[in-house]
């Protein structure tokens, strides 16, 4: 999962290198969002299960967890040695996609991202009357 995180960040990177934008910048941002709707289904379980709880508090959590995936990419990325070494390190790899195929990951992820939280929430939430368990608990 590393190596092909690591070619998907080096081929958005040369692709908006190639157009003068801020390379590293954004190839982080397309990464993290990639991560933010892999996880998607993993986060919107955990607030199905605190269900009740206010609004406030909700969107604190969810920014707590894209704060986490921020930081956590930009501080692998940002990193010269690491970024140097992804960048010598796929260099020399033979480019089996076009560039366009790249782009179409983040579509993907978001819909598989919120199909299965969509499928979590049908079949196992509603099934077994989770939705604020957590909630009562406290």
């Amino acid at each position: 999962m590393r190596k092909i995180e690591e070619n998907i960040f080096y081929r958005v990177y040369i692709a908006y290198l190639n157009k003068d934008y801020p390379a590293t910048f954004v190839s982080c941002l397309y990464i993290t969002f990639i991560y933010m709707f892999l996880l998607a289904p993993i986060y919107g379980f955990c607030i199905d299960l605190l269900k009740g709880l206010d609004k406030n508090i909700i969107k604190f959590l969810y920014i707590i967890y894209v704060v986490i995936i921020l930081i956590l990419i930009f501080k692998k990325y940002y990193n010269k040695v690491t970024l140097q070494a992804i960048l010598n390190g796929n260099r020399n790899n033979k480019q089996y996609l076009p560039n366009w195929c790249y782009f179409l990951i983040l579509p993907v992820c978001m819909i598989f991202g919120i199909g299965l939280y969509i499928l979590i929430t049908i079949q196992v939430l509603q099934r077994f009357n989770l939705e604020g368990y957590l909630y009562s608990l406290l």
